[in-house]
């Protein structure tokens, strides 16, 4: 299967920092890939760039062969459904849920009316009203809990109907009634197959191989490692990777458990 995104020799430096540095990636379309690394490895500058929100500095970047800097960004970000509360965060504060959650329908990052109908809010109030959250329609994004802006992010993503669906950290700050949602919402894009997904996180127990086909290892901007999540996600590879002794064990739900060795 042809890829739908590839990145070869991608790099973005800030000054005399690398963030990201020489990463070559190839992702098929409707495959599932977990994107792994502890906190600063590069894993939420690596997404905001392939979903067309953060330029590159060095190497090259592609979707269907086509250069990303030769297309219509805002056409690139509406086929990817990039859900961060920690790239959102710093962008959103008063504006209203109902102006940011459209704005996905033009790719861009402030509401334009040009391309909102009846109809877009009609479905955008239908969608509210599924996730329990129809009063918030003109509450400001700053006023919501954790929990309410992922699901807000997500209502965002899907109204553009993305080909793919890229989830940064989509567990941090949840509490456990929401994770566990979370963890349903996954589950469904995954056997649905719809969707190209990528999923990033630093959490094990948060990756199952029956969930994603693919990983990919990040550490200090740079890819470790990428490969079958199972040839990947194994004792030896991650200690390795976190230098450190650990074991990996499969739970009865399916998900994997790491244990450091004494």
């Amino acid at each position: 299967m042809d890829a739908i995104i590839t990145a070869r020799g991608l790099g973005c430096q800030s000054g005399d920092r690398f963030l990201l540095k020489n990463v070559n990636w190839e992702i098929e379309e409707k495959s599932r890939w977990i994107i792994l690394g502890m906190i600063g490895s590069g894993k939420t500058t690596l997404l905001s760039m392939l979903s067309g929100y953060q330029d590159y500095t060095h190497g090259e970047l592609t979707w269907r062969g086509v250069d990303y800097r030769k297309q219509d960004i805002l056409e690139i970000r509406r086929k990817m459904g990039f859900i961060s509360n920690s790239y959102f965060d710093r962008i959103y504060q008063n504006e209203s849920v109902m102006d940011l959650a459209l704005a996905g329908l033009s790719g861009t990052l402030g509401l334009e009316e040009t391309c909102i109908t009846s109809a877009h809010v009609r479905k955008l109030k239908r969608l509210l009203d599924r996730v329990g959250l129809q009063d918030r329609l003109d509450a400001s994004y700053s006023w919501l809990s954790k929990g309410e802006r992922q699901n807000i992010l997500i209502l965002r993503a899907l109204l553009a109907q993305p080909e793919v669906m890229v989830l940064d950290e989509p567990m941090t700050g949840l509490d456990v009634v929401m994770k566990h949602k979370m963890k349903r919402f996954v589950k469904g894009i995954a056997d649905e197959r719809r969707h190209t997904m990528l999923y990033v996180t630093h959490h094990f127990e948060e990756i199952s191989p029956d969930l994603f086909d693919h990983c990919l290892l990040m550490r200090h901007g740079q890819v470790y490692r990428s490969g079958g999540v199972e040839d990947v996600i194994n004792s030896e590879v991650i200690s390795g990777f976190l230098q450190k002794p650990v074991k990996i064990d499969r739970m009865k739900d399916g998900y994997y458990h790491l244990s450091f060795k004494s």
